[in-house]
């Protein structure tokens, strides 16, 4: 089987974690998610995905992805059933393959990601008139021209905030709200006591080139202090999915802090 090659360097790399991890859950019996076609790409990549380690080595992120993975499609399910004409946006895209996996009915779908991730995506994902792929970094705002629809508009962050600074992503929600009217984004948050901790990720710290998270959040009420147009509408745990397979963790969930670890915020733009 032909393979095809990848060069990632930096926070880029990071996309082939959610990818091995949904192609390993695809696998199990007791599956949070299906994804099969992130498992049809995990074997036409040339990358040695065994660095990540045994199940047990990786269960934590697994479960973590499949859970915030099930939570974000059950939400842009919901968007696509009120709004089966809408837009949404994917910020930061990666390898996620949202879009081959729920039926996005007439929405329209942009994924926007730097150049090396739309260049692997188009190996295995066709570009339509309704799926489109956008090659910017999130901070080239020429991006926002692009978008035809500017009301009601659902944005998705999935595994990329954490990698921003707070005076990134600060600058970044102002934009959407000097741009965007009625619409909600989103996002995957870490616990502030992530920050400066990626060394300690189970599989962060195992990718050839190294990254670091520099943003968390402990309530998604932060975000308001943003811009007055940004309204905490709700959010969602990982721990919540998953039970049994969190193994010992789950016991921990008791404690309010440690549940909230890792979370899906949601944010309204008025």
């Amino acid at each position: 089987m032909e393979k095809h090659e990848v060069k990632l360097i930096g926070v880029p790399e990071t996309m082939l974690i959610p990818l091995w991890a949904k192609a390993q859950e695809t696998k199990r019996d007791d599956s949070i998610i299906k994804d099969f076609k992130a498992l049809e790409m995990i074997e036409k990549i040339d990358y040695d995905f065994s660095i990540f380690g045994s199940y047990d080595e990786f269960y934590k992120t697994q479960v973590a992805i499949a859970g915030r993975t099930k939570i974000l499609d059950d939400l842009t399910r919901e968007y696509i059933k009120k709004n089966p004409k809408g837009t949404i946006i994917n910020m930061g895209a990666g390898l996620d393959t949202r879009p081959t996996r729920i039926d996005i009915k007439d929405a329209n779908w942009y994924d926007i990601d730097l150049a090396e991730g739309i260049s692997i995506r188009k190996k295995f994902i066709n570009e339509t008139d309704q799926h489109k792929f956008i090659e910017k970094s999130l901070f080239d705002y020429q991006w926002i021209d692009l978008i035809d629809k500017r009301e009601n508009v659902l944005f998705i962050a999935e595994g990329i905030f954490m990698y921003f600074s707070m005076e990134q992503l600060k600058e970044l929600f102002k934009k959407l709200a000097d741009n965007f009217t009625n619409s909600h984004i989103i996002f995957e948050a870490m616990d502030p006591l992530a920050v400066g901790n990626a060394k300690r990720h189970e599989s962060v710290k195992k990718l050839k080139t190294k990254s670091e998270f520099l943003s968390g959040f402990k309530s998604g009420k932060e975000v308001e202090i943003f811009d007055h147009r940004l309204k905490f509408t709700g959010e969602w745990y990982h721990m919540d999915i998953g039970g049994k397979r969190w193994k010992g963790l789950r016991f921990f969930s008791i404690i309010p802090r440690f549940k909230r670890m890792a979370k899906i915020i949601e944010i309204k733009i008025n």
